[in-house]
């Protein structure tokens, strides 16, 4: 799937569930808000007129005049004509009824109820009782859009509870602008949403189209082209990872380059070599004179020399080509460990030493490059122990983690270059020989890298001890 779609398809699903969790909350609320802005209203015009009542008692006694009474029917019967946020009102639903100090209905704007005990009824109860009296009825306990609302206020005179006065507001009447109100808040949600959805769509498109533009480039420069760097104006994640394509593409450019110069100058070197070094061989059976013996031996000596420099500088580079291993295998030490000293017994028998192998183990490695690794090693304490002592290898395994020990007797590494040792082209001096090529250990760490371990040199208080981790 092509990023622009799964940005737009995460960005729809996130979208999805806010605008339904919102949705959900807003209309939830829809209702009680309404019911409790017309209770605050009913609170109100109660309040109003249990004043007016209360201006008609005499001698603290409730009384309903026939004004009034007759004020308060005209009132149940107007028709208001009045228009209400688009919702015509022709008629008015608040049901009015009037109570004394002992809760039985003196009035009753419905003319229903006159006579009757309401004071077990919350609105009546708790308002005689000097609290917030109010409550919600069905008239039909079946149609739950049958409630109506009571919200009751006392009627005092001279401080004196003489009555209360209760005016009920049908849900019913609350509902169109209940509706209303859901209708528009679902309105605006969708067109909210399809505002937001537009621009998701807008920023997904500018996004993939940026990573496009990267992505191309970064196919171009793994094809072998040499394509123009893309440019961003907007500085970020995106401007820096076209940066760092273009510097990696640099730098493997380069290193390309200089293998390939590497790779063409050591095979166009190997054939005229080999040609001095026959050369010289050939020379030294014809020459007698002792001075020119020895100055063919040197041209054989260095030619060979500059062969094998030349034999290492490509397994390095072979190396450092790999970008993962073979598949392991199981690989013993003592069958490499034989290999070894048949291949180095004149140079053992040169120096008379002795190689002891501990800790047996099977290692789980590559065979080919743990081979050129431990042989690396292995020559390394070669050429710097001393006569007449042991190079000891001992194999350790702890869990999965494995790999190789070797130990020389001989002199110890100045302490500046412990940390080198394993650098290219960085050599010291053995006694008794050559400066080598600087290349053996930096080939064994190449190997470690590749198995995923590492490589530690230390100094012991008679020798060297090299440990090498294979993984």
């Amino acid at each position: 799937m092509k990023l622009s779609r799964q940005l737009l398809l995460i960005f729809f699903l996130v979208m999805g569930l806010v605008s339904w969790f919102i949705m959900d909350l807003v209309l939830g609320e829809a209702k009680p808000l309404v019911r409790q802005s017309a209770e605050e209203t009913l609170v109100d015009a109660a309040n109003l007129l249990a004043e007016i009542i209360a201006s008609d008692a005499r001698d603290q006694r409730l009384t309903i005049t026939p004004d009034l009474r007759a004020a308060l029917q005209r009132y149940a019967e107007r028709a208001p004509a009045a228009t209400i946020w688009g919702l015509d009102k022709n008629r008015t639903d608040t049901h009015v009824y009037v109570t004394d100090a002992r809760g039985v209905v003196r009035f009753d704007s419905q003319g229903l109820n006159e006579g009757e005990d309401f004071s077990r009824w919350n609105d009546v109860l708790l308002t005689l009782q000097g609290k917030y009296g109010a409550r919600t009825t069905r008239s039909d306990p079946d149609d739950p859009t049958s409630s109506v609302l009571y919200v009751a206020a006392p009627v005092r005179h001279e401080g004196t509870l003489i009555g209360v006065v209760t005016l009920g507001k049908p849900g019913a009447s609350i509902q169109p602008f209940v509706a209303q109100a859901e209708a528009r808040l679902i309105r605006y949600g969708w067109m909210a949403l399809a505002v937001c959805l537009l621009l998701g769509v807008g920023l997904a498109w500018w996004i993939s189209r940026r990573v496009g533009r990267l992505r191309a480039y970064a196919l171009a420069v793994a094809e072998g082209g040499r394509p123009a760097p893309p440019r961003f104006r907007v500085r970020d994640e995106i401007h820096d990872l076209a940066r760092a394509v273009t510097a990696m593409r640099r730098g493997l450019e380069e290193r390309s380059r200089l293998e390939n110069h590497t790779a063409m100058l050591t095979h166009e070197m190997k054939s005229p070599l080999a040609a001095i070094r026959g050369a010289g061989e050939i020379l030294a059976e014809e020459v007698a004179d002792p001075a020119l013996h020895r100055l063919t031996d040197n041209v054989v000596h260095e030619s060979q020399r500059l062969s094998d420099l030349l034999d290492r500088m490509l397994a390095l580079a072979r190396l450092e080509k790999l970008e993962s291993l073979p598949p392991r295998r199981d690989q013993g030490l003592a069958p490499l460990l034989d290999e070894w000293r048949r291949s180095r017994q004149v140079l053992l028998d040169e120096k008379t030493l002795t190689v002891a192998l501990e800790g047996e183990v099977v290692l789980r490695v590559d065979p080919d490059t743990a081979r050129l690794a431990l042989f690396n090693l292995l020559d390394n304490g070669l050429r710097f122990a001393d006569p007449v002592s042991t190079l000891v290898v001992a194999g350790w395994r702890h869990g999965d983690t494995g790999g190789v020990t070797v130990t020389n007797h001989g002199p110890r590494i100045p302490d500046y270059a412990l940390d080198r040792v394993s650098e290219r082209f960085y050599s010291l001096p053995a006694p008794g020989h050559e400066k080598s090529s600087g290349l053996g250990l930096a080939m064994v760490r190449e190997v470690a890298e590749l198995h995923g371990g590492w490589l530690r040199v230390e100094n012991l208080d008679d020798g060297v001890r090299v440990t090498l981790c294979l993984g």
